[in-house]
């Protein structure tokens, strides 16, 4: 009986056989700026909470990252250049694709890097999961640009 069944991560083309592994997925974060206060000396402080519905979250629990999140515990950093971070909300959802979800999330308005001086409310928060102790790292913020404007 033959099928047409794949295995994708070995595959046998003319008699040479060829390893593939996915690329892994790099998990982020999401948060959405609520509100800024001006804590005066000319800094402020942003209050952000979980962007995203929890029906996009992704499971980042592999047997030896869950280990090592479980040593240490996961922290998102409390200052990004002049800006204080507040975090509310019980937890913070991790995503795959940031783009896509984005666009979902604003009803495919475009989505435009900004710089964090310029920080209003509305605005995303992008945070990165790095190598195997999954260490958190800020990667930019976003803000969703509607056509008339």
């Amino acid at each position: 009986m033959i099928t047409n069944n794949i295995n994708w991560k070995t595959v046998d083309v003319g008699g040479v056989k060829i390893s593939v592994r996915p690329r892994p997925k790099t998990p982020y974060t999401v948060l959405r700026v609520t509100s800024l206060v001006d804590t005066g000396n000319g800094s402020q402080m942003a209050v952000l909470k979980n962007a995203l519905p929890r029906e996009w979250e992704i499971d980042i629990d592999e047997p030896q990252k869950a280990q090592a999140r479980s040593k240490k515990g996961l922290s998102l950093p409390r200052r990004i250049a002049n800006l204080n971070c507040v975090y509310t909300g019980r937890s913070f959802g991790v995503v795959a694709d940031v783009m896509e979800s984005l666009r979902v999330l604003t009803r495919n308005a475009r989505i435009a890097a900004i710089v964090p001086d310029i920080i209003a409310p509305g605005d995303f928060v992008v945070f990165r999961y790095e190598g195997s102790r999954l260490k958190i790292r800020f990667a930019g913020v976003l803000r969703a640009v509607t056509a008339d404007f």
